[in-house]
Order: structure tokens, then sequence, then C-alpha cells
């Protein structure tokens, strides 16, 4: 490749890498130089006030060099949603994420199963997150989709959802409004504010290992799907939790598992995939799309995988599709993605694709340096003008958008009948009771009842492995 008018073949190139390294010993340096005390908010940047550097771009350009490579490494780091190791505030994995909330290195944290022990252990975790994130809450979330899919369950002492979305389906959507919303009300007592669902794939393959053979679907037919979403999404509206829509284009047809290797739907995906994220962006009640780990020629940049690919996040769901929430990334810790490349380098093509936030389950040992890695290379990146710094801008500032909305939330209200929460849906089903799905009467199988009801729980089917 050659460089531009006056320089020797190549010198763009090493222009291009100089910038990089340059970035990356900066940021480290700033990250080093400012720390924070986990629970504590950094004073030396209030993320709320000013207003993001999109309203004021003259103002941010007269900065001190290193003033503003601070202020990128913070737009970057709410951008990174982050597992973590431990289940009790002192110790070390759980002090550390505190510590990198409060200092804007990053925008929130995803919840497995290994942090989840109790109700009283996990509302202590969860409150010395959101108390370190201080006027700008953290995003708090959680695959809580019922069924397999849960991570607060009954054995841990918590209500949970026993029903699938395949069960769900079986009942109506009544039933499916109250599930959901005594399971959002749960979610929001315990701290949670971002629910990484529904599934809206629809049910092309039966025996797709990720999701129909974990009955993750509502259907095959888009109306309905869509119509489950909605309850979903409205139903968590109601206690202020945040939903992601998932996996787009459309998973429902893959015949493999990206957690376990990349998966390609060229031969197996239908148009009819998109109608439900196209009503779901029409609707403008889902805050968040997740992206998947997909390869299909009509959506992906060349060979890479849809949530990595400008074509897919940008091109159709942005632009042609209209949503204007904040796009998500599957998780780029799955096989699909680090079979292929490096999680920094990843980060940087999500980011450049369209990604609003890059999720990071960072599951098994915890990776100690991963944020610091992510931040510079995307911020070497900027530097280097692979990625427009405008893009961060408007990343940020829907990010910001969204976290202003959690912030001034006030109490919920009580969900019953009278705090005006049921649903038109529900206004003509005499016997069903927004706080207790027990009261349902179902005209489905005593099974589907006794779903209902809590009193039988779907485990996954053998020999499958959790995702």
């Amino acid at each position: 490749m050659t460089g531009g008018p006056g320089q020797r073949p190549g010198q763009g190139w090493s222009e291009a890498l100089r910038l990089n390294r340059t970035a990356i010993l900066l940021v480290s340096a700033i990250l080093v130089a400012v720390p924070a005390m986990a629970g504590t908010p950094s004073p030396s940047y209030p993320l709320l006030d000013p207003e993001p550097s999109v309203a004021a771009p003259k103002r941010t350009a007269m900065l001190h060099p290193d003033r503003q490579m601070e202020l990128l490494a913070r737009k970057i780091g709410q951008m990174i949603l982050v597992g973590f190791p431990g289940t009790r505030p002192a110790e070390p994995w759980p002090t550390r994420i505190a510590a990198m909330i409060a200092d804007g290195r990053i925008g929130g944290i995803i919840l497995f199963g290994h942090n989840i022990r109790g109700p009283k252990q996990v509302s202590g975790l969860t409150e010395a997150m959101i108390a370190a994130g201080g006027r700008l809450p953290p995003f708090v979330a959680v695959d809580q989709e019922g069924g397999y899919i849960q991570r607060f369950r009954r054995r841990e002492g918590f209500k949970g959802l026993p029903s699938s979305a395949r069960t769900i389906a079986k009942q109506g959507l009544c039933e499916a409004w109250v599930a959901y919303a005594n399971m959002a009300r749960e979610l929001a007592t315990f701290g949670v504010n971002v629910n990484l669902g529904p599934v809206v794939d629809l049910n092309i393959n039966p025996q797709s290992p990720a999701i129909g053979r974990l009955r993750r679907s509502y259907g095959v037919e888009p109306g309905a799907v869509t119509d489950y979403a909605r309850q979903f999404i409205g139903a968590h509206a109601a206690s202020g939790v945040l939903t992601a829509a998932k996996h787009f284009p459309g998973h429902g047809s893959a015949a493999l598992d990206p957690h376990k290797r990349v998966v390609d739907i060229t031969k197996t995906w239908q148009p009819q995939e998109l109608e439900v994220f196209r009503a779901l962006a029409r609707d403008d009640g889902v805050a968040m799309v997740m992206v998947g780990h997909l390869i299909h020629p009509g959506f992906s940049d060349g060979d890479r995988p849809t949530s990595l690919s400008r074509r897919a996040m940008t091109g159709e769901l942005r632009e042609r599709l209209g949503f204007d929430g904040l796009i998500v990334t599957d998780d780029l810790g799955m096989e699909a993605i680090t079979d292929r490349y490096g999680l920094e380098d990843a980060a940087v093509m999500a980011v450049r694709a369209g990604a609003d936030i890059l999720i990071f389950a960072n599951q098994r040992a915890g990776d100690n340096d991963l944020v610091e890695r992510v931040i510079a290379r995307v911020s070497g990146a900027v530097a280097a003008g692979r990625v427009p710094a405008s893009q961060l801008d408007r990343s940020y500032e829907r990010i910001l958008a969204v976290k202003r909305r959690l912030a001034a939330r006030g109490p919920l209200p009580p969900l019953t009948d009278d705090g005006g929460l049921t649903p038109d849906i529900c206004a003509e089903a005499p016997g069903r009771s927004i706080t207790s799905n027990c009261r349902l009467t179902s005209p489905g199988a005593a099974h589907v009842r006794q779903a209902a009801c809590g009193t039988v729980e779907e485990e996954a089917p053998a020999r499958l492995a959790a995702p």
C-alpha cells in the first residue's frame, strides 16, 4: 500500500502505528494516574456535566491533549459492559469493578450465575456497584429470559420464571405480560436495570442448539413473536428495566452455536426474520438491540460476523430499519470471535461497525487488564483515524441519554391493577392478577398452568451446554 502525496511506500502505515503506540501509552498513563476508590465517583471528570463533546466540539478541541485523551478514554469506557468473578463487594474483583465504574472506565456490568448466591447477597453487590456510579448509574445487566436461561433462580431463593418463551407463548398475551411483570419487578428490586431479552429469533430450526432446542423462541410466525416480545418489553418498562431484543439479524435458523464456533447462516436465514426487528424499531420501545455473531453475505463485511460488520449494524439496523437506540454486541469473548480475532481487535471492529455497547463476559478467571487494553486499542484506532471521533461522540450521547433517564427514575409504582400498569391486552381477562401468576386461569394444558405458577421449573434438554 502506498501513502499520500510525498510519502514513501508504507509511510502512512508507519505513521498510523506510531500514533497508535502513542495513544496506548497516553491512555495507560492516564488510567494509572487517576485512581478511584470503590464507591467514590471520580471528581476529575463529572460525566453528566458538562454535556458531552458532541454539543461543544470547539470546547473539547481547546482542552490540553492529556485532558482530551482522558475524555476519550472515558467515552470508550462507557461503551464497555463487563462480567467478573466474585459475589461480595469487598472481594478483589468486585472492588476493582466498582473502582472502574467510579472512575468512568466501564459503563456497566453483567451478572452471571456465579455472581448470584441469594437475595441479600446480590442486593449488597448491586448496591455497591450503583453507588460507585454516583449520579451516572452503571448498567447492571443480566440474562433473565425464563426457563433454562435465567440467573435469578428459585434454588437461590428468588421467584425466577420457570416458563420458557415456548411455554409462555402457549398461555396467551395477558399471561405473558403478568409473568414478565413479576419477573421484571424482581429484577428491579435487586438492582438490575437491564435485562438482555427478549429473544426475537424465529424458531425456523427447532433443533438449533442455541435457540430452538433451548425453547428460547416464541415461535416461527413474525407477528406472534412480535406480540410476545412487546409484552416482555412493556412489562419491564413498567418496572424501569431496559430490554435488548436479540439476536439481530436472526439466529433461529442456525445449525451451530456461536459460543463454540463461527455460525454461517447464508443457506438457512430467511427474510421474514427481520420483520420482528423492523416492528420493534418502529415501536421505539426497546432500548437496545443485540447483534449476534452470525455470517451472512447480506449483512457481513466480507467474512466478518455481523457483530463486527458495519453493513449489519449501521447499514441495515441503524439506517434501513431506523433503529435509534443502543446497538449491543453479543459477548465478544465467545469462541465465534476469539477463534479468529483478539479481543482488542474485535472491540475496534465492533466500534467501527457502529456498536454502542461492547459486552465482555470475562467469566473464567477474570482478565485483570482487559478493560485497559480495550480502551487503549480503541483510543489508538481513533488517533490513527481508523475510527472517527464523531462516531464515539454519537454512541456516548446515546448512552448518556439512556442513563439520565435511569438516574431520573423515581420510586416504582405498585405492581397492581390500581397502579394503572395493567395493559389493554388484560382488560377483558377476568381472573388474571398482576401480582401473582398462580391466579391465572389458563385454558392450556395442565403442565402449562403448572409452569406459569412456578410449580414446575423447565430444565435444559439433556447434553446441552449452558449458553
